[in-house]
């Protein structure tokens, strides 16, 4: 997995102070993207042991609320690079953080509970778990014709921002409505 950057101390990818994980890659090319040079695969430089070292201290800031999973798109990664980010996940709920996840898919065609056998499709099963693994999805395509700038956290309105635990929970998609939404 290679990621495009880093960004700490940032305000406007979740709640509260974050930092922020850009990994590259993405296959869903939406018309209007935010970051057309991300969806490359070989964008940036590659995800090491050292950018995990860089990451954890980042989120050892206690003025850091959690970590922010963008892209190119976290679900588009290669097994292992998903497995890289679910390490990730565990790691900053260790710690008392939030985990956040952008992606182009829609939450229903990526998420199953009744999925068959782990074994069947070890990358959906891992793409999955990475899924769980987060407090707050913001799930769906860009779309240029329902771009909206006044929306939060999300570009345009077909984007739902999910409250994972709760969605799970309660079998069904839960909005978020943390702190500070609007």
């Amino acid at each position: 997995m290679n990621y495009a950057k880093i960004r700490n101390y940032d305000i406007a990818n979740g709640e509260g102070v974050r930092t922020s994980l850009f990994v590259s890659g993405c296959t869903n090319h939406c018309p209007g993207c935010f970051n057309p040079e991300e969806q490359n695969f070989n964008c940036g430089r590659p995800f090491t042991k050292e950018t995990i070292a860089e990451i954890h201290k980042m989120l050892a800031n206690p003025v850091i609320s959690g970590l922010s999973l963008l892209g190119g798109d976290p679900l588009c990664q290669d097994y292992g690079g998903i497995h890289d980010l679910i390490d990730l996940c565990f790691y900053t709920h260790s710690i008392g953080k939030t985990v956040w996840l952008w992606t182009g898919f829609i939450w229903e065609d990526c998420y199953n509970p009744l999925f068959p056998d782990k074994d069947e499709d070890d990358h959906q099963f891992a793409q999955m778990a990475l899924l769980t693994s987060c407090d707050v999805v913001i799930d769906g395509p860009f779309k240029m014709e329902l771009s909206d700038r006044m929306l939060k956290w999300r570009g345009s309105a077909n984007q739902r921002v999910i409250d994972v635990q709760k969605t799970l929970r309660q079998k069904k998609i839960v909005l978020y409505e943390g702190e500070h939404y609007e």
